[in-house]
């Protein structure tokens, strides 16, 4: 797309006598071009027009070319002499105000500062390379990911109006956590000689590591040696465990009973269990209500 060059005040054009005009395209020619001088080199005897304001800003990424400049002038003033001088297309440039590094820097030491407020340590590595920009750094903020622990590659985004860069990286974060000792099978009590604390990389865990046991837990899954310890793994130990002798409660208009049943699944308080009576080999439904006690209300 090629950048026609506009002019807002009509001004003179007139040459000084025979004098060949001298002209060639600035060096570096940015959006914020806002007169003709901003986009082309004029000799001294005809300086003045470089200060004539243009209708509208060049886009960056754009070209201008020789014989545009050339053809307005004509039009405007008829023919004169002219040289020219250097390139005969120039491109306009993005106006850089903020390095691809300081975005980087900006992105990196604001994670950092984020991430060591929950660990111990961080280990960052970008990778992404970042391009220069046109905005001052100032007008980017900073959008982090809130993921606790964090997965180990994340994206930080910095964010001006509808403008965003994504910036990667390699994460570790370190803290002290719950690490098995050997391996435990499911179903096994947690308790505090089955672990040790240890200072290790957490991130990309799928569930949140655990500093400390929760009370009358078990394992949901074995774990093996050196395996950190997660919320997922432990579940509160049932008030009844499958294969245990339960109290089972009858009651029928008034009067009530015990009998003694096996439980046929683990079971919470307020759930309903099958129960297998051993003196008549019959199963039957039995609601939860404390540690090892049930009851049926008939």
């Amino acid at each position: 797309m090629k950048y026609l060059v506009k002019l807002l005040i009509p001004m003179s054009l007139t040459v000084h006598g025979n004098t060949q005009v001298v002209m060639r395209f600035q060096p570096h020619i940015t959006p914020h071009a806002r007169l003709l001088g901003d986009i082309v080199l004029i000799s001294e005897e005809n300086e003045h027009w470089m200060a004539i304001p243009l209708a509208s800003q060049p886009k960056a990424g754009e070209q201008i070319s020789k014989k545009q400049i050339i053809q307005w002038l004509i039009r405007k003033n008829g023919q004169f002499t002219y040289l020219w001088r250097g390139k005969n297309r120039a491109l306009i440039q993005q106006s850089i105000l903020t390095k691809g590094n300081d975005l980087i820097n900006k992105a990196e030491s604001t994670l950092k500062q984020q991430l060591l407020q929950r660990y111990e340590s961080v280990e960052l590595t970008v990778k992404t390379k970042v391009k220069n920009t046109e905005f001052p750094l100032s007008s980017y903020r900073v959008d982090l990911p809130k993921n606790d622990p964090p997965a180990r590659q994340i994206c930080v985004r910095l964010n001006h109006d509808n403008h965003s860069i994504p910036v990667w990286f390699t994460i570790k974060t370190y803290q002290k956590v719950l690490v098995a000792k050997y391996k435990i099978k499911t179903y096994t009590p947690a308790h505090e000689s089955h672990f040790v604390l240890q200072k290790r990389n957490i991130a990309g865990l799928r569930s949140k590591p655990l500093t400390e046991l929760p009370p009358k837990s078990w394992l949901k899954n074995s774990i093996n040696k050196n395996q950190i310890l997660t919320q997922d793994d432990l579940i509160k130990i049932p008030q009844i465990i499958k294969g245990q002798s339960v109290e089972v409660t009858v009651q029928h208009k008034g009067i009530s009973l015990s009998i003694e049943a096996i439980a046929q699944s683990n079971g919470y308080k307020g759930q309903l269990i099958r129960m297998l009576n051993p003196a008549s080999h019959k199963f039957f439904i039995a609601q939860i209500t404390a540690p090892n006690k049930a009851e049926i209300k008939i």
